[in-house]
């Protein structure tokens, strides 16, 4: 429970970062403590940051240094000091800033100043993120948090591990972190330290942001070429800070919500780099608040005071919690193309003097073009830096470096990080702990030693205890270690998944285990057996499969005797049938027996283009019939069980006895399965040397073969299956996405195709839907129009944040989503069969995952009925 809910709190927002004194408190005029401010050493890399009650605390060799002390809101303030033996304290008051509202000296009366502003900042943005070509930092990364609210059923449990509501929880680590272009980082844990235990998750694993980059933490940038979509500004005034004259813009959202800022940006003028920044967003019911104070390093704006507090509730658990993070740099070196930047000036009220020609676009460097053009306009400015960006990429490749790389981590954690004593924090802390923290570690440091007393007195009880099997584990079922190498999962007949019933078998108990050895990190191997027994046929059946899996790769056999949905994608789960038949008598799913042997593989992302997997299975197959006695717990008299037998338009279509359900005889069959998916564009971080695919939006082509395969084994299944899916989601604002899949096929051959051979479409026939919310029908019977001929489905889902009820910002704030959907068969039985719906995502309040629909249905052209549905947007396996 512990680390769920650790891992709940750093899911909601990351950053990364660094960080040591003179001593003193940073307070407002009116003798109010400011928290956080940055104390910045001028023409050096070293800095700190005040704590929550603004006491600072800065180690400096001796020496005459310039201090600046910072804070949003406030005036820079530049000390002169001299440093002996002695440490000096030194207590400051910064004064508000004051806006000057008449130093705009560019804009129209029609047009708001910030615009041009914002014009020439966001053309400078990519000149800004490509500007230092490495650097290294420190960071120092303080997380607390208090915990304003616990449920109930979890208060206890969390109590024990220290965690209680009102009670801070405190975080501390240092990192040194080595950047390189274009996307290289390098990061090592020096010391972590937290008021739980050392074992618990810590924030270093962080995000670099950058608001120069066209998101942030799924956010737009205020810097977005797109953010003008998004955005309103608003001219707020400027400030002289030294020879700079910064300005401060309101930035407005269009619609406010996830995925967008609200606040203050402010903007350095003729370099148009951030200065500082105050901004708001919302993440899944989470207000956060973000403040970044930027200092000069070597001629650059870089980031050294970052701020993040979100406050909010989930799931029951509610508080607030921030981050802190002071950064020092050192060793940075600036891209030599970007030493010399041009004038950029806005298009609307001024040209250039020159325009750049495409030939010096792609044929000259930045730097020489720099040279030659003093002026350029935001427009050529966009297009000087996509072409760098271009020519760069070609060098890379020409380099053989990996261009699908959209970024490079690795993170080692020093083996002294957690065992640093109190003696080597005080030395290495740059923001000093305030008194409530430092109550907090004395708390954990009492819990943790009373646990460590008690673990080792009952070191031999917990050894015996660890293999103990009780009778709700044998029931239930549990994970055991059996060594070092080997683990066993065990599913019980009583687990939720293995109890279930069904008008065929009654009812149903299963049990399963799964042998596995860990040969390495990316490789194991498995053996799991399979019983099963039907009450009401009486028949104990299973299975046994075994098999290798790898990272990308793996490949499996399997047999025995167990039952099978006609349709093998399982379009209804047995538990939700269990619902259906014994509450409501309505028996959805239909079944067959088969022995069979199965030989499977699959070989994802080959060429990180393609995936291909298949199987053959060779097995006899058999029908089965409603038990005489089944019934449901209630009897509701105006339903009756249909029988297991799938009705099927086409069967009965051309059936001579013109019977409604189709029947078979026992039979053995050959079959052959492939799929092979080409997808192109495909991107991905790597994490400590390992791949990780990240969502590709380009469109993927699946081409499906099955083959039925005669006279061999006395096999009589023959035919030939061909299907062709597109399929993409397109990313289309804000939260907001279209999803398609459009799917044909046809039998080639169907001399001799059985039912489970046909075509089956993803259907549902109960009140919750299941599947994949993008490509299953939400009221097409299961098996009606399943084909032997030919088909054409579509599928086009419209995900927006923004669209009718979420136009009223209340609804909007709460994190629902509205879908609009449209689903569309023709077979050759039903030349239209067509669902329009509408949808709410995140209804329920904590839980975003919440789904529910209205769906219109037409058959043939012809209204038909109005379905209601609810369900998830999660996705779970089938």
């Amino acid at each position: 429970m512990k680390s769920f809910f650790l891992l709940f709190l750093l899911s909601i927002l990351s950053f990364s970062s660094f960080g040591g004194g003179i001593k003193g408190v940073i307070k407002t005029s009116k003798g109010e403590p400011l928290p956080y401010a940055a104390v910045v050493v001028k023409g050096t890399n070293l800095g700190t940051m005040a704590n929550a009650e603004g006491r600072y605390e800065l180690v400096l060799d001796k020496g005459k240094y310039e201090i600046i002390f910072q804070y949003l809101g406030f005036k820079a303030l530049v000390k002169t000091i001299e440093i002996g033996t002695d440490s000096q304290n030194l207590d400051v008051v910064l004064e508000e800033q004051a806006l000057n509202l008449n130093e705009v000296k560019i804009g129209s009366n029609s047009e708001d100043p910030a615009y041009t502003i914002m014009r020439r900042a966001i053309a400078s943005a990519r000149f800004h993120a490509l500007q230092v070509q490495s650097y290294n930092a420190r960071a120092y990364i303080k997380s607390t948090g208090v915990i304003t609210n616990i449920p109930f059923l979890a208060e206890k449990a969390l109590k024990k591990e220290g965690i209680e509501e009102g009670r801070p929880i405190l975080n501390e680590s240092v990192n040194e972190i080595t950047f390189q272009q274009p996307n290289n980082y390098r990061q090592r844990v020096v010391s972590t330290r937290n008021s739980l235990d050392n074992s618990a998750p810590s924030p270093n694993a962080f995000v670099l942001a950058s608001f120069y980059d066209p998101t942030v933490g799924d956010a737009v940038s205020p810097l977005s070429p797109k953010a003008f979509g998004y955005y309103k500004f608003e001219y707020e005034g400027s400030f002289r800070e030294g020879d700079l004259e910064v300005n401060k813009i309101k930035v407005i959202p269009r619609s406010y919500g996830e995925g967008v800022f609200k606040g203050q940006i402010y903007i350095i003028e003729n370099t148009w780099a951030i200065h500082s920044l105050n901004l708001q967003t919302t993440v899944q019911s989470f207000d956060v608040d973000l403040k970044q104070v930027s200092s000069l390093v070597q001629d650059v704006w870089m980031p050294t005071n970052v701020q993040i507090r979100f406050g909010g509730s989930m799931m029951g658990f509610s508080g607030e919690f921030k981050y802190v993070v002071s950064l020092n740099y050192k060793n940075l070196k600036i891209n030599p193309s970007f030493k010399a930047p041009p004038t950029i000036v806005d298009e609307k009220f001024e040209k250039p003097d020159n325009d750049l020609s495409k030939k010096d676009l792609r044929s000259k460097k930045l730097s020489d073009l720099a040279a030659q053009q003093k002026e350029v306009s935001t427009k050529q400015m966009r297009k000087l830096m996509k072409e760098y960006e271009k020519q760069e990429k070609r060098e890379r490749k020409a380099q053989k470096e990996d261009i699908n790389v959209v970024r490079n981590d690795s993170i080692v954690v020093d083996s002294m990080a957690h065992r640093r004593t109190d003696t080597y924090w005080n030395e290495l802390r740059t923001i000093p702990l305030t008194e409530i923290e430092t109550k907090s570690y004395k708390h954990s440091d009492s819990i943790r030693i009373v646990k460590e007393i008690k673990i080792k007195a009952d070191s031999t009880k917990a050894k015996r205890d660890s293999s103990k099997v009780d009778f709700l584990s044998l029931m239930t079922g549990r994970s055991f270690r059996l060594s070092k190498k080997w683990t066993l999962d065990y599913q019980g007949p009583l687990h939720p998944q293995n109890a279930t019933y069904n008008t065929v078998d009654g009812y149903v108990l299963e049990s399963n285990f799964n042998f596995k050895r860990q040969l390495n990190r990316d490789n194991s191997i498995y053996i799991k057996p399979l019983a099963r027994y039907a009450f009401g046929r009486e028949v104990v059946s299973g299975t046994v499969a075994t098999g290798w899996t790898g990272r990308r790769r793996g490949i499996s056999l399997s047999g025995g005797r167990y039952v099978s949905q006609f349709n093998a994608n399982n379009p209804i789960n047995a538990n939700a049938n269990t619902t259906a038949t014994l509450f409501f008598e309505n028996n959805f799913m239909k079944i067959y027996e088969k022995d069979f042997g199965r030989l499977s593989f699959y070989y994802s992302r080959l060429a990180d283009v393609f995936s291909l997997n298949g199987f053959v299975e060779y097995g006899q197959r058999y029908e089965l019939e409603n038990l005489e006695n089944a019934r449901s717990w209630i009897r509701w008299n105006q339903f009756a069980f249909s029988p297991n037998a799938p009705f099927n338009q086409e069967y009965a279509n051309r059936s001579t006895a013109s019977a409604l359900y189709y029947r078979f005889e026992p039979h053995r069959a050959l079959t052959l399965d492939l799929s092979l998916t080409w997808r192109p564009g495909q991107q991905y971080r790597i994490y400590n040397g390992r791949k990780r695919y990240l969502n590709n939006r380009n469109p993927s082509v699946v081409l499906h073969y099955v083959k039925g395969i005669p006279d061999i084994g006395n096999s009589i299944s023959d035919f030939d299956f061909l299907e062709l899916t597109l399929r993409q989601d397109i990313k289309t604002g804000v939260r907001s996405e279209l999803h398609y899949s459009v799917s044909a096929g046809a039998f080639l051959n169907n001399r001799n195709p059985y039912f489970m051979d046909y075509k089956h479409f993803a259907g549902n026939q109960t009140f919750v839907q299941f599947g994949d919310a993008f490509s299953t029908f939400r009221g097409l019977p299961y098996y009606t129009y399943s084909t032997s001929q030919r088909f054409f489905e579509a599928h086009i889902v419209n995900e927006s944040r923004r669209l009718l009820l979420t136009r009223i910002p209340l609804i909007r704030l709460a994190g629902l989503k509205e879908n609009l959907m449209v689903h569309y068969l023709a077979t050759p039985t039903i030349s239209q069969y067509m669902e329009v719906g509408y949808g709410l995502d995140g209804l329920i309040p904590s839980f975003p995952f919440f789904r529910v629909e209205a769906v219109a249905v037409f058959e043939n052209y012809k209204y038909y009925r109005t379905i209601f549905r609810v369900g998830t947007t999660l996705k779970f396996g089938r």
